[in-house]
Parts: structure tokens; sequence; C-alpha cells
């Protein structure tokens, strides 16, 4: 006799099916990527498009404020906007740092070297 094992308890987030977002909120993303930005300066523009769910280029272009609605974006808190968790903010600034810690410690050694040579 056939059995098949189903989870249908688990949902499985789908890639590249977006759901709706009404107009009111599609502000958020832009505004939340800057809030970011100013707070944690830290953070790569790849880690902010993660955290905020939008594109690298969408923040480059806000981090060089040549954003097209630049002018009206208001800094706003991604955790209150329910993009993500300050959880999730804490781990990425953790991994910035490390990533920080990490060049500083090459540049150091290279200087090292140089000197030697």
């Amino acid at each position: 006799i056939n059995k098949k094992n189903l989870d249908i308890g688990h949902e499985q987030k789908q890639k590249g099916k977006q759901k709706y977002i009404p107009l009111s909120k599609r502000q958020d993303r832009p505004e939340a990527a800057l809030w970011l930005i100013k707070n944690y300066n830290i953070l790569s523009d790849g880690q902010i498009a993660k955290l905020v769910g939008s594109t690298k280029n969408t923040v480059e272009l806000i981090r060089n404020k040549t954003y097209w609605n630049s002018s009206n974006l208001a800094p706003k808190d991604p955790v209150v906007s329910n993009l993500c968790s300050q959880i999730d903010i804490q781990n990425a600034t953790a991994k910035a740092e490390r990533r920080e810690a990490r060049k500083k410690k090459e540049l150091a050694k290279n200087k090292k070297l140089e000197k030697k040579a």
C-alpha cells in the first residue's frame, strides 16, 4: 500500500511570486532602507536590500541620494514597518562588524609585509 508523508503544517516560501502591496505601504521599503543607511552605515547594500526586501540598486540610489523620490523620503524604522525583526538587524550588524575586522586585519598584515620587503 502506498504511503505519502506530507508536511501540511509548514508553508513554503515561494520565490518570485510577490504578494500585492497596497499603495499606502509601497513607500515603506525605501524609507526603511534610508533608516538603516543612517543608523547602521556599516551594513552593505546587499544586507540592507535583504533586510528590507528591496534591490541592491535601489539601496545604492538611496545611499547616493539619486533615488527618484529621495526628496520625499523620511527615515522609518523597518521593525515598526514589519519588514524585518530586531534580531535580523543585530545579526546583520554583527556580520558586518566581523567583515570590517577581517579587512583591518588583512590591511595590517599587508603593511607588515611591505615593511619587511
